[in-house]
């Protein structure tokens, strides 16, 4: 979407309407309000599209504008249950990276799945 098009729809409705957009909150694909812009040159940002591998990468590398506009949320980088979630990916990842036994390495995976799925709003519930 370029910003002409983004005007355009944007001046179809009311100047207050908030603008949401969706994002994953490490459970499940939701909505978050967009509260971030930022305009950069794309030269700055195209290095980072490497080493992220995914089916959109190859969208990005097809722009042509000189700059580009981030909107996006604060959500995950604020949300306490995301960052957690976050937290026992990295402490998985560094389990696996391990020179441990697969044994060692099972009950470890075991006790941070168990600990992520105590912190799932459905579990939460399952309990009641």
């Amino acid at each position: 979407m370029t910003a002409k098009d983004l005007i355009e729809k944007l001046s179809q409705v009311d100047p207050d309407t908030e603008i949401i957009g969706g994002t994953w909150n490490g459970r499940t694909n939701t909505y978050t309000v967009l509260d971030v812009f930022h305009v950069f040159l794309y030269d700055q940002v195209y290095a980072d599209f490497f080493g992220t591998p995914g089916a959109f990468d190859d969208k990005l590398m097809t722009i042509k504008s000189k700059n580009v506009v981030y909107l996006g949320s604060l959500f995950d980088s604020l949300d306490k249950r995301v960052m957690q979630d976050r937290g026992i990916i990295w402490q998985m990842r560094k389990v696996l990276s391990q020179h441990r036994s697969k044994e060692w390495k099972k009950e470890r995976i075991y006790q941070l799945l168990t600990e992520f799925d105590k912190n799932d709003f459905i579990s939460e519930r399952r309990k009641k």
